[in-house]
């Protein structure tokens, strides 16, 4: 998916945690972080062994960042944060034609759906993961 495609989801996702406590609002950024780690084997492209959709999207990865951030933390609730960006950047991931091996280097097997990145279905759920946020957040004060 695009980069504003998994940013909306993460937006989407944050606005259940705003939903069911406002107080959570600061901590939201930290879900749009690491909804675009994954994404940091674009950047180290160059580095022997880093491929992209392998090196970090995979489940090791996202327990390698819960470890560091809950040693860095101890607190539970930036570490959840911080796995629901991730786990959403995957799934997102999952949806299009290259997909994801969720359990790469042990094993090459894919999740992979009909969807090309930058297509027009994924600015579709791009723009309704901003519209259902949008009504999710509003809707705690309506």
């Amino acid at each position: 998916m695009s980069k504003k495609t998994h940013i909306a989801f993460a937006l989407f996702l944050s606005s259940y945690l705003f939903r069911s406590n406002p107080l959570l609002l600061p901590f939201i950024p930290m879900v749009f972080v690491s909804a675009m780690l994954p994404d940091l084997d674009l950047a180290l492209r160059g580095i022997p062994f880093i491929e992209h959709r392998k090196t970090f999207h995979n489940i090791w990865f996202m327990m390698a960042v819960m470890i560091i951030f809950w040693n860095l933390s101890y607190d539970v609730l930036v570490t959840e944060l911080f796995s629901i960006g991730i786990v959403s950047h995957f799934l997102m991931d999952s949806l299009t034609k290259q997909g994801v091996m969720w359990l790469y280097p042990l094993s090459n097997w894919k999740i992979k759906g009909p969807l090309r990145t930058g297509g027009i279905v994924d600015s579709l759920i791009g723009a309704a993961s901003i519209l259902a946020a949008g009504y999710l957040m509003a809707s705690y004060y309506l």
